[in-house]
This record gives C-alpha cells, structure tokens and sequence, in this order.
C-alpha cells in the first residue's frame, strides 16, 4: 500500500517514478523484518492435534487478516464464523472492474507484493495465482515539476534544467535520484537488522520522536527535495516511515494477474458458507463464558455467540461500536486515537494507450502529494487506464470533493502529463478510503505521538483478540494482515 516502492536491477533510480522505494535500498536483502519460506509455511500450517475441546470463534470482519485467522482455526477443527459487513471479502484489498470496459481492472487497496514478503508469496502460491510484475521493464517516465514536463529515459532521471526545481546545489548535483543517498546513509546503518518481531522499535527514540520532514529539514535539504522524498507524509514519525521503507528496498514488487481481489476471493471460497456478509457489528459483550455479538443484517438485528472473537475492524470503526464491559484504559485510549491515513485514488480509462506509442510507459512523478500509475501496463487490449494515488493532506482534500470535481482536477493534471488525454477519456471513476464507512482510513500511519498506542493495540482483551495490518510489524501490507491473522488464531488456540 503506502510507499510501494522497489529497486530497479538494472540502475538505481526508481522505475515507473515511486520516489520512496529506494529510500532504504541500501538494506537489501539482507534486512530485518523479513520472514523465511520455512516460517511463513509454519505461521500458515494447522495447530498440531490436541485432545482439548476446540473452542468456538467468531471473526468480525472478512478482510484478509479475518480470512487467515478463520481459515487456520478452521483447518485446526475449530467451528468459526465470520461476521463481514461488505457483501464481499477481501476489506482494503480491493480490485476496481467498474466501470471499465474490456476487463480492465485497477487496484482500489493493496497494490503491490514485495518480493521479501514471503508470507504473502506463500499464501498466493497456496491458491496458484499467478503474478505479474507491478512496474514496465522498459518506456520513459514523465515528471512535472513547477508546471514544466520532462521526460527521463528509462533508469534515468530528468534534466533539471527543463523542470522548475529549487534545489539547493548539492540537491542539484546528485539530481532527484541521488537524493536517498544525500540524506539516508546515516539511517540506512541504523536500521540495517532489526528482527521482524521488533516493531516499533522502542530503543530507536531519536527516528520516533521527529517526523520525517523535521529529519530533513535538519540536514538542510530544500522544500522541493522534501516535498519530492515524503509526497505528503510531512507528519509521520521518521521511524515508521524508514521501518515501512524495508519493504520497498526489495528487487521485485508483483501483482496478482487478474486483480489482488482473487487472493482473498479464494481465501472466502474455502471458508465458504461460515461467511456471513451484510452483518454489521454494533456491539460486542464478553463475559467470563464467552463473547456475543450483535449486528444488524437484512434490516434486522441478530445475534451469534462462541467462545472467543477475533476482532479485525479498523480501529477508526470500531470506536463507534458498543464494547461491554468497557475495554481497558490503554486499548480504549488506541482505539480512540490510533491513526489511519486517508487514501483517494481517480481513475480515468481512455480509448487507446496512445503514450505507449511516445515511447511511455505511463507512470509519472507530480510535484504532488501522489503517485501516478499506469495499472494496464500488463494487461491485454488496446484501452487503457491511468490512475492518482493520493496521500494525507490531498487525499483529505479530495475525499472532501464530489466525484465529478475529482475527475474534472484529475483530468486537467493527467493532461499535462500526457498531453492529449482529455480526448481520449471514456470513462471515470473515483475512490476514497477515507469515505468508505467499514474502514474510515486505508492504513496505520504512526506519527510521533502514536507510538505509546503501538503497545497496545495487538494485546488481547479478555476473550478479544485483535488482528488486522494495523496490529501487525507490516501495517499497510498483505503481509501484515496474514501475519496479524494467523497470530490472533494461534493465541485462541492456546487458549
């Protein structure tokens, strides 16, 4: 999701223009925060037998998080039911395939798949997907930069002289693709190995107490250049934004052919019928015998019960829902005020691919707080779709807007990006992580201040238990989710 960013074999400067993904290349593959083929296989495995009576769960919330902690307790004889108030799974992992036309398709949620994520790697093998690479291997990329466009070879970046940059001159040596050394070698060597489980880091004070743009601005780096290295993400803690780097200092990011919706669709296919959609939880109860849960389905209230719950609502709803007895002072402090940064994204599909035939691949750096994509580059057909992916502020901005007033602005930038592009559109939509009711935001974005809520937010409640990419040492990632699920089903399993 956030910063989905990797290195490019062949060169160092970022293929298709995602600005961060080589903030931390230095790591390799040598990094903390990975887990290995044997681990990720071990997490995924069914609990060993046991005479112990299994107990009976339910899982609110049929994202992917859900879906793995439901599918393991299922596999290790546990009775499970899962609670999801969309009428499909998969929560932020979500493919857009209206209104295209050919069977286009474009991600909504979780884009990419690093290839150091062996967690998700072995859950997509499991069900045979088959992946494409997210990034062209080949085309020249667009930057526009004070209103003035430039077009950078493949693995090379712009001449600065055609943009409107106010770099200072060392900035202006090493040009846009030399910045992450500039300013990064430093903290390169502090985080190189920090074990997967470590997060959030709590010796690391000096990258958690300053944002991201404060540790620049230190080191003298100009607006332009911080403007360029953070894309909107001025608040956040250095330390999350370094520690969420190492997912993208990696040598390939992948997609799933036909849309990362088919993981948790073959996910929910196994599960089945124990999948309850339309249920929308407003009240959770425990007591020293178990858990019951009321929602509200069909227009009509209901109510299931077990042993054990497996929470994995985002924290930005599930502080509108009713708890009983009150959860503790430091989970209830998380849950009222854990953050999840707003995502937008706009879509526009045209008649052809026609800057394909300028020698483009499509993607694009703004002088915006936003990445811009070209989703079809791996797809059949002559139509195409061009995308904004947009963050914090902007994204606020945007979610605040009608859909019509999105498209109309995302068509006047996408045109001077790709000149000619008005008269190619055929269809547009938009989408808002923020505005969508089951999530209220796309992913933790921990600033400074949030890291005392960090402590917390995976420990259990009672007969509660949390999951979700937001409880996990990956939040904004698949992996994060399956790891926060399939830990959440071992915990209930040792009772």
């Amino acid at each position: 999701m956030r910063y989905d960013h990797v290195m490019n074999k062949r060169c160092p400067f970022p293929v298709g223009m995602d600005r961060r993904r080589f903030i931390l290349s230095g790591l390799g593959a040598g990094a903390g925060l990975l887990l290995s083929r044997a681990q990720a296989q071990a997490l995924m495995s069914p609990a060993a037998g046991t005479t112990a009576r299994k107990p009976k769960v339910l899982v609110l919330g049929a994202g992917v998080a859900g879906l793995a902690a439901a599918l393991k307790l299922q596999e290790s004889g546990c009775e499970v039911t899962v609670l999801e108030a969309r009428t499909r799974p998969g929560g932020r992992v979500h493919t857009l395939r209206e209104p295209f036309a050919d069977d286009l398709y474009a991600e909504a949620g979780a884009g990419r798949i690093p290839s150091t994520h062996a967690l998700t790697l072995a859950c997509v093998a499991r069900y045979q997907l088959p992946l494409d690479p997210f990034f062209p291997d080949s085309g020249s990329q667009v930057y526009l930069w004070g209103g003035k466009r430039a077009v950078a070879a493949y693995g090379q970046g712009p001449d600065l002289n055609e943009l409107n940059v106010d770099f200072t001159p060392r900035e202006r040596q090493v040009g846009f693709e030399g910045l992450s050394k500039l300013y990064f070698d430093e903290l390169r060597e502090s985080l190189r190995s920090r074990p997967a489980d470590g997060w959030p880091f709590p010796d690391s004070k000096l990258y958690k107490d300053q944002t991201f743009s404060e540790y620049l601005r230190r080191q003298g780096a100009s607006a332009d250049a911080i403007n360029y290295l953070t894309q909107g993400f001025v608040d956040d803690s250095l330390l999350d934004f370094a520690h969420d780097a190492m997912s993208h200092a990696v040598p390939m990011l992948s997609k799933i052919r036909g849309g990362n919706d088919r993981l948790p669709q073959a996910m929910a296919s196994a599960l089945g019928a124990q999948i309850r959609y339309g249920a929308e939880v407003q009240r959770i109860e425990q007591s020293a015998d178990g858990v019951r849960v009321s929602y509200r389905s069909g227009g009509q209230q209901q109510q299931a019960s077990a042993d054990r719950a497996i929470c994995t609502i985002p924290f930005t709803v599930l502080r509108h829902i009713e708890i009983a007895p009150a959860l503790s002072a430091p989970k209830a402090r998380s849950v009222q005020n854990l953050y999840l940064g707003p995502v937008a994204r706009v879509y526009v599909q045209t008649h052809s691919r026609y800057w394909e035939k300028q020698g483009l691949n499509g993607f694009a750096s703004v002088d915006q707080a936003m990445e811009l994509w070209s989703p079809t580059v791996h797809q059949p057909g002559t139509r195409g779709i061009l995308m904004s992916y947009l963050y914090e502020g902007l994204a606020r901005e945007y979610s605040a807007q009608s859909p019509a007033d999105q498209i109309e602005r995302s068509i006047q930038l996408f045109d001077q990006v790709h000149p000619g592009l008005r008269a190619e559109v055929e269809a547009a939509t938009t989408w808002s992580w923020l505005n969508e009711p089951y999530s209220r935001g796309a992913f933790l974005v921990a600033r400074p201040d949030q890291f005392e809520l960090l402590r917390d937010i995976a420990l259990p409640e009672g007969r509660i238990h949390f999951a979700g990419e937001h409880t996990s040492p990956w939040p904004g990632w698949i992996q994060g989710a399956l790891h926060s699920g399939l830990r959440t089903a071992d915990e209930v399993l040792r009772g």
